[in-house]
């Protein structure tokens, strides 16, 4: 779920994966053009922060299959993952023109794991060239409580899944619409940058039922091809149960990285 957010560097989600972001792995808004809160005749319709309260309440600790897509000044980063209540595991590639690299993350208890190409364990990881070589295809394990490396496997757990949904005001609906088959409400708000500055998010959520998220939009507007990201996560199987093992070998990362600051500065070939 930097993979959730992987794909938000203006948000955490979306942070890992962006381009020059930290943490690559670890992954998204509208346009202030809004119709007219949704509701039914006779019905009080609650206000668009109650039903994004809701929303992250009716999450509660539940688990999650995500897809997260992000672009960015050409590159496209995507991440498939499924977080567990105390194991998780995500999928991510970026690609840009004809290169790609790929990285499988996961967490299992308080240990992490990363596997990843050559120009993956370079780029994202930032093992030297030398290193990423030699243990391309390996996976390679750290401490969860690592600041720097513990990024790399954040939001993947259930406990974890509210924090990387957090936007903030204010808050306002968007028209009642339909998202892979489902009736959702729009709710819009705001993700901050690290400079400061807000990006616009619109945060789909069921209409009828419990108001679980459907799907996450950073910046709608933006393009693949523009300096500005452009992200989108897809949440579906809400209540699935994940329970990943820990691979039967694995290397210490620390004793590759001893710094413990994940490179991550990736994008590919740049």
């Amino acid at each position: 779920m930097r993979s959730m957010r992987s794909i938000r560097p203006m948000h955490r989600r979306h942070a890992a994966a962006a381009p020059g972001g930290s943490g690559a792995l670890a992954a998204l808004a509208a346009l202030a053009v809004l119709a007219a809160g949704p509701g039914t005749a006779g019905a009080a319709t609650p206000s668009a922060q109650t039903e994004y309260r809701a929303s992250l309440n009716a999450v509660g600790s539940q688990g999650v299959h995500f897809t997260s897509v992000a672009t960015q000044s050409g590159v496209t980063i995507r991440v498939d993952g499924d977080t567990g209540n105390t194991s998780g595991a995500q999928s991510l590639t970026v690609k840009k023109g004809s290169l790609s690299e790929h990285v499988s993350a996961m967490v299992v208890g308080s240990t992490g794991y990363v596997k990843g190409d050559t120009t993956a364990l370079h780029n994202v990881i930032g093992l030297s060239n030398a290193l990423a070589r030699k243990y391309a295809g390996t996976w390679l394990s750290f401490p969860t409580s690592n600041s720097a490396l513990g990024q790399l496997v954040g939001g993947l757990l259930n406990s974890e899944v509210t924090s990387e949904l957090q936007i903030s005001g204010p808050f306002t609906y968007g028209a009642v619409t339909t998202v892979n088959g489902q009736r959702a409400r729009a709710v819009h708000g705001f993700v901050s940058t690290q400079s400061g500055s807000k990006v616009p998010v619109v945060l789909y959520v069921a209409a009828t039922g419990a108001p679980l998220p459907i799907q996450e939009v950073t910046n709608p507007g933006g393009g693949g091809g523009s300096s500005a990201i452009h992200g989108t996560v897809t949440f579906s199987h809400w209540g699935e149960a994940t329970n990943e093992k820990a691979p039967g070998k694995s290397l210490s990362l620390l004793k590759l990285v001893p710094s413990a600051t994940s490179g991550a500065t990736s994008t590919t070939g740049g």
